[in-house]
């Protein structure tokens, strides 16, 4: 598959991106099983599935909070795309933004007291924060190019999002939350950045020739972030590489690779090397993620047809498929 035509792929994996772990032990993720986009909540376990929202809208995008007590989602139920957030047994749905335009990609703090989100409310898509609870969402970033959500730093004190436009504004950048600092990391067309577990490292998506790969972005030994920091390059190859995803400890980076002619979900230490092949179906395996204590991860495989939630351990054995419908399920996220 040619880096053109997986575009729309990664479109789809940045739209329904999953970010911030938790310390529940179970797996919400979106399926369309009763003809609209749903969030649901799978013990990997038991197989007992929970169905967190029941409507006639398009529900997106759910992210567990860190204590495990709820999950964030998108919702157009409204009309508009707007923020929400429901309890783990789908009995308590609360609506936290109502303001013009749409507000997509929420991503809770580490410590769960704020939610940062994407919103086009004044006329391109600009990164907002506010209280986990609700209130006055503030606009962090004002710049005319739109911005993408990226991730928040492991202590809450930066965060990662990219940026389109010409190579003076586009790139991967951070901010503090406050609003007040601003680092232009790089200044090419980059996106999807993930920060490790110790937040010395930004692993990222890199866009050249029509083709992506993953590099590292590291702070000074100082433990500072500069403007055009040095990068370090992790995957190299003819077909595509992307959605990465940080293993708790931080030593390893599970990925999805294209160079065997269709998506496979891929395993290497932090540095890039020795890279793994952990599934080999001839169906695409994407959107992996990491359970909390780092033994197995989820992730979306179409071996059957449309995508279902599979659960495997961390050196690629005891592959299985949790949910078993002929809908689409996908946006996983343990």
């Amino acid at each position: 598959m040619g880096g053109l035509r997986k575009l729309g792929v990664l479109a789809l994996m940045a739209l329904f991106v999953t970010a911030c772990g938790s310390d529940t032990d179970k797996i919400t993720f979106v399926s369309e099983v009763d003809g609209d986009a749903e969030i649901y909540v799978i013990d990997p376990e038991s197989g007992v599935i929970t169905s967190l929202t029941d409507n006639r809208s398009t529900d997106s995008s759910p992210v567990w909070s860190p204590d495990g007590k709820q999950v964030v989602f998108v919702s157009d139920e409204s009309g508009d795309l707007e923020i929400n957030v429901v309890d783990t047994k789908g009995e308590l749905t609360e609506r936290l933004t109502n303001i013009p335009g749409d507000d997509t990609a929420p991503l809770w703090s580490p410590d769960g007291k704020n939610l940062a989100f994407v919103s086009n409310q004044d006329g391109n898509g600009e990164i907002y924060l506010m209280a986990s609870d609700g209130g006055r969402p503030i606009r962090i970033t004002a710049e005319k190019p739109d911005d993408s959500m990226g991730d928040w730093s492991p202590d809450g004190e930066w965060l990662a999002f990219t940026r389109g436009g010409n190579e003076e504004e586009r790139g991967l950048w951070l901010r503090n939350p406050d609003g007040v600092n601003l680092v232009h990391l790089t200044q090419e067309e980059d996106y999807d950045p993930a920060w490790s577990p110790n937040g010395k490292h930004i692993v990222f998506v890199r866009v050249s020739d029509g083709n992506t790969d993953l590099y590292l972005a590291s702070r000074l030994k100082d433990g500072s972030w500069q403007d055009n920091v040095e990068l370090t390059r992790l995957t190299q190859h003819e077909e595509d590489d992307l959605s990465a995803d940080w293993s708790p400890d931080g030593d390893n980076i599970v990925f999805v690779s294209f160079r065997d002619g269709n998506g496979e979900i891929y395993i290497m230490r932090d540095d890039g090397s020795k890279q793994l092949r952990l599934t080999t179906n001839e169906a695409d395996d994407l959107e992996p993620v990491w359970s909390p204590d780092g033994k197995q991860m989820a992730f979306v495989s179409h071996l059957y047809g449309p995508g279902e939630i599979f659960v495997m351990d961390a050196d690629g054995g005891n592959q299985h498929r949790l949910t078993t419908n002929d809908a689409e399920d996908y946006s996983p996220d343990w």
